[in-house]
């Protein structure tokens, strides 16, 4: 997104070099110029991440550089810069913030999180926390999203897809995202899908894939999906969610 590349353009002013030199996890030396991050779209949640993702042209992937120094010192959240986005952008966008939000809701407990001694981690694991962060925002996409493609101009969806595509940005940059992502930024990079459309591709398997150890989680998510739960024992209500 355009925040991504502002982010890593205020690290190369900082601290000079060139983009390559700070992909992948904590490798800005420090603070950079003030950013203030104003999103056209509800879905990277660049505004509060530390997160930016770039094409690795030489090598057809899509990369991230991950520091908490990059995120933004303000973020400008106005769903009216949300109107003009076209219905495809939206679509995708959105699809990327649901994404975020079920990656956060099933990544590694914080407890079981595996970090060697001595190292830092972009990621702090499942908490309490960013459940009810992720929650809030997957609830908010599936009352708004496809109303928001249909009638651009709805600004009561466009407000619930501003304020879900942050929450899913903070559930996201602090407890997780895992597999989808990892599939998608080389899918993304060699088909030149976009980022949304490649997650939304990939998430139900994901979420196949992690059921066994997802399934009290994945029952929850049902009912904020809009499914009726009623009758359903754990392992029907974890299957129509990865069905929504």
């Amino acid at each position: 997104s355009n925040m991504d590349l502002a982010k890593i353009t205020a690290v190369a002013l900082t601290h000079g070099g060139q983009p390559h030199d700070y992909f992948n996890w904590d490798n800005v030396p420090g603070p950079v110029c003030p950013l203030i991050c104003v999103p056209t779209t509800s879905g990277t949640g660049s505004e509060v991440s530390h997160a930016a993702v770039l094409t690795d042209t030489e090598n057809e992937m899509k990369v991230s550089t991950l520091s908490n120094y990059i995120r933004p010192h303000l973020a400008v959240v106005d769903p009216e810069l949300t109107i003009s986005c076209p219905a495809k952008a939206t679509a995708d966008s959105g699809i990327d913030a649901l994404t975020h939000a079920v990656e956060a809701y099933s990544a590694v407990d914080f407890a079981k999180l595996d970090v060697p001694a001595g190292e830092s981690w972009p990621y702090d694991g499942r908490t309490p926390l960013g459940d009810v962060l992720a929650e809030k925002a997957i609830a908010l996409i599936a009352e708004h999203l496809r109303t928001v493609v249909r009638e651009p101009e709805n600004i009561v969806a466009r407000e619930g897809m501003s304020l879900a595509s942050t929450l899913a940005g903070m559930a996201f940059s602090n407890y997780g995202v895992a597999l989808v992502h990892a599939l998608e930024y080389p899918l993304g990079g060699t088909l030149h899908c976009s980022h949304g459309a490649g997650n939304g591709l990939l998430l139900p398997y994901v979420m196949r894939y992690n059921l066994p150890q997802r399934k009290t989680a994945f029952a929850r998510l049902a009912p904020l999906l809009g499914v009726d739960v009623a009758g359903m024992d754990e392992a029907d209500a974890a299957e129509t969610a990865i069905a929504a």
